[in-house]
């Protein structure tokens, strides 16, 4: 069966004027006018599945806009800014479909984090350059997975603990939209990469779009999608982590300077568990509910 791909690509109306009857998935910025591009992409018969605006400022200096109303947006900012203008846009933020994702270089995020989720603004975390905080994530986690308190979603504990079988892997990279079983990244030029950063490194599998139909066929594209049995093939690491299927390797190259991803990933697991435990209790009071 043909997997039918959601294109992640920048805003080129040269290229997407090449695109016909797909999903996408389109990066641009916090200048750029967000309803043309919008526009644009349904007029050439594709479908919108989300805007990603990459903020380099502060969150704060987003130009949030009323004509945003019933976008799919994903922002990703380094760091927050100003929490007073943040709570001047408040109001229009909670009426965007939009989630706001902030970078764990900065440990003050993590707090932040919390505080828009707890306002009802649906959010997450992106994996910067420096050490992972461990702990704060956990900390993170344990709120987002067990708080009796009413708050949004925080990514990814929520895809983890919604997509979550123990019997198989759950791979959290379709938050980011990296998840070559889901996504496929193309540039200007039509060049095919399985991740963002795999196009950047000019690490192609393909190039044109005639042969995205087909994509699952191609024998680079097979590669890409097993590399993660690499992990087994060595005398220790990843793949013999408790979590591995949860976290399958992610952190790897960072597991000696900075470990505790495999502590964070077993308490994830943990949490999906009880997630699935509580889901099944209420299921079983509603079947029996008279």
């Amino acid at each position: 069966m043909t997997r039918e791909h959601i294109i992640v690509c920048q805003f080129d109306e040269n290229l997407l004027g090449r695109l016909h009857k797909k999903r996408l998935v389109v990066n641009t910025s916090a200048d750029a006018n967000i309803p043309h591009i919008c526009q644009f992409v349904n007029n050439n018969q594709n479908n919108l599945h989300c805007i990603v605006i990459h903020q380099n400022n502060t969150l704060a200096s987003t130009p949030f806009h009323e004509n945003w109303r019933g976008i799919p947006i994903a922002v990703f900012a380094d760091q927050m800014g100003s929490f007073k203008e943040i709570m001047q846009k408040m109001r229009l933020i909670r009426d965007l479909n939009i989630r706001i994702f902030l970078n764990t270089d900065f440990k003050e995020n993590f707090t932040n984090i919390h505080i828009l989720a707890s306002l009802g603004i649906d959010c997450g975390v992106f994996f910067g350059e420096n050490n992972l905080d461990w702990e704060a994530l956990n900390d993170l986690m344990t709120y987002s997975v067990y708080s009796k308190a009413h708050h949004a979603t925080i990514e990814p504990f929520h895809f983890i603990i919604n997509n979550y079988n123990p019997t198989r892997t759950t791979d959290f990279s379709s938050v980011y939209f990296n998840n070559p079983y889901t996504y496929l990244h193309i540039d200007s030029e039509e060049n095919i990469a399985i991740t963002k950063n795999d196009l950047i490194e000019g690490k192609y599998i393909a190039s044109g779009i005639n042969l995205i139909p087909d994509i699952s066929e191609n024998e680079k594209y097979k590669e890409a999608l097993h590399s993660w049995q690499e992990f087994f093939l060595q005398e220790n690491g990843c793949a013999f982590c408790q979590a591995w299927r949860v976290c399958m390797g992610k952190f790897s190259t960072s597991i000696k300077d900075n470990p505790g991803c495999s502590k964070f990933f077993v308490d994830m697991m943990e949490a999906a568990d009880y997630f699935l435990s509580v889901q099944h209790k209420n299921k079983r009071k509603e079947l029996w509910q008279p």
